[in-house]
Formats: C-alpha cells, structure tokens, sequence
C-alpha cells in the first residue's frame, strides 16, 4: 500500500482513491496518542517524523539540511490545516486535509 499526498487532483496515478471514513478515523486515533480527540502539534510532528525516519536514504539525497526543511515543511502543514489556530487539529479539520489531498493505493 503507497500513500500520495498532493493538491494537485491531475498528478494522481491510476488506482489510487481516498480514504474511507473508517480509515480517516483509524489513522487519525493512531495519532492521537493521548486519546484526547485531538491531534497536538508535538503528536503531528513525532508521528511524522517517525515516517520520514523510514526513508532517511531520499533526504540523504537532498542534502544535510533535507531533514530540518522537512521539519520546517511539516510545521507549516500543520499550521495551514489548524483552521481555527488553536494548535490543536480536530477530527474535522483532520478529514478536511486527508480528503483534499491524500491518495491511497488498492
């Protein structure tokens, strides 16, 4: 199974979809690690962090400084789809990012 996250509906490879409701709701309590319905800045970062530890052979690639323009790019990502800026990202305002711009592959 591969993942695409893009805002770009016209780059997206044959057999890819959306997440289900379901899906959205699991992936979003596997971040919610403190079970508080809520998914916090420190939550969003560790958890992708975790991901990009997976793939640390590609940010090699781009340079000694890839890792902290990850960082950099994943804090903002947070801040753009923390709607009401509280620091905290909702159920909602999780759906809202996942349906917009993740692609799951069958």
């Amino acid at each position: 199974m591969y993942y695409i996250i893009t805002q770009e509906k016209n780059t997206v490879p044959a057999g890819f979809r959306h997440l289900s409701d379901e899906e959205i709701a699991k992936e979003f309590s596997n971040i919610d690690t403190d079970k508080s319905y809520f998914i916090s800045k420190n939550e969003w970062m560790l958890n992708l962090l975790k991901l990009l530890a997976n793939d640390l052979a590609s940010l090699e690639k781009d340079g000694p400084d890839s890792i902290m323009a990850k960082i950099q790019e994943l804090s903002d990502e947070f801040d753009k789809y923390d709607l009401d800026s509280n620091k905290y990202i909702d159920y909602l305002e999780y759906k809202n990012f996942l349906a917009d711009n993740l692609y799951i592959s069958e």
